[in-house]
């Protein structure tokens, strides 16, 4: 039981971690940084989908998600890391992809396949 709450909340800090990174490059060296963030952002979860505990990918899911919720909410000043323009739309594009992602690891099964 501790060793479980342990992965999900390691999981839980490393999405939280990588939402973090991924908006800090995704506006740098366009597309190679918003490539960088989106290919991070979906390796890691079907890394832990493939893993021994495949319901953990939906504690990395929630990290990233509060992470990115709260960047994207703003400053009351009127500051924002994500513009509405290509590069913040395709990385809001897949956080909503990522929600998927969260949903299917709920199941608790680990896809078969190569």
């Amino acid at each position: 039981m501790t060793l479980t709450l342990l992965r999900h909340a390691a999981t839980l800090l490393l999405g939280a971690t990588v939402s973090l990174a991924s908006v800090a490059v995704h506006r740098s060296l366009f597309p190679l940084g918003l490539l960088l963030a989106v290919v991070t952002t979906y390796a890691v979860p079907w890394w832990l989908l493939r893993s021994s505990y495949p319901r953990t990918a939906a504690s990395y899911v929630v990290g990233w998600l509060v992470v990115f919720a709260l960047v994207v909410r703003g400053r009351p000043e009127g500051d924002f890391a994500i513009a509405e323009d290509v590069k913040g739309l395709a990385l809001m594009a897949a956080g909503l992809g990522l929600v998927v992602v969260g949903l299917v690891s709920l199941t608790g099964r680990r896809p078969s396949g190569p």
